[in-house]
């Protein structure tokens, strides 16, 4: 009888914490699918307007910056826009200029060049969240997601929105205060937080 005691006592302790679950807010976070070359990333049935994450101090004009890179690959980096991009080795077979360029404004979008270049190995690129809206209080969201917008018109600097048509996963590290994330083709991306209140795509 001791035993069936215990049992029922373990029973009522995890119906319990299932409801308190149950209750607590949820975050809507992406479905990750996989592509050949190992990127995650949802493909979205329609442009869905998001929300972006914001530099404190906007950028006055666009950074930009380049590299030819090589079978071995290479690395760009936008310091004052805070990002990183990694080309792994054997991500291209034959030299190729790669270009990065922080959009001016308060929004966290770049865009990347030769636009429709694929990669045989997913690039990395690596967003340093200080001066952000993301981490504001020292505290970093429970999601963040990066998304593909197909043109700057896609932004909208006013009320920190966009519309994209993909979105990539992330891993966030709070010991460097950046969000990572890996893509398999070139051409717009951006860091959001979640979808607007609308979630049809209007802003």
């Amino acid at each position: 009888m001791r035993h069936s005691g215990l049992r029922l006592f373990a029973l009522c302790a995890l119906s319990a914490a299932a409801a308190a679950c149950s209750d607590s807010p949820r975050v809507t976070a992406p479905v990750a699918a996989t592509s050949s070359n190992g990127a995650s990333h949802q493909l979205l049935a329609s442009p869905t307007s998001v929300n972006v994450v914001t530099r404190n101090v906007p950028l006055d004009t666009s950074e930009t910056a380049s590299a030819v890179i090589g079978v071995f690959g290479g690395r760009i980096t936008l310091p004052n826009a805070g990002l990183t991009v990694v080309i792994p080795p054997l991500a291209l077979t034959t030299p190729t200029q790669i270009t990065a360029t922080a959009v001016a404004g308060r929004e966290i979008a770049y865009e990347f060049e030769p636009h429709g270049t694929h990669f045989l190995v997913p690039v990395r690129m690596t967003q340093n969240l200080s001066g952000t809206s993301a981490s504001t209080g020292g505290l970093l969201p429970t999601t963040l997601y990066a998304g593909y917008f197909l043109n700057t018109s896609d932004l909208d600097q006013l009320t920190g929105t966009a519309l994209i048509s993909e979105l990539l996963g992330t891993s966030v590290s709070l010991w460097t205060n950046t969000v990572s994330f890996s893509v398999g083709h070139f051409s717009g991306y951006l860091i959001g937080t979640g979808f607007t209140d609308s979630g049809d795509g209007s802003q």
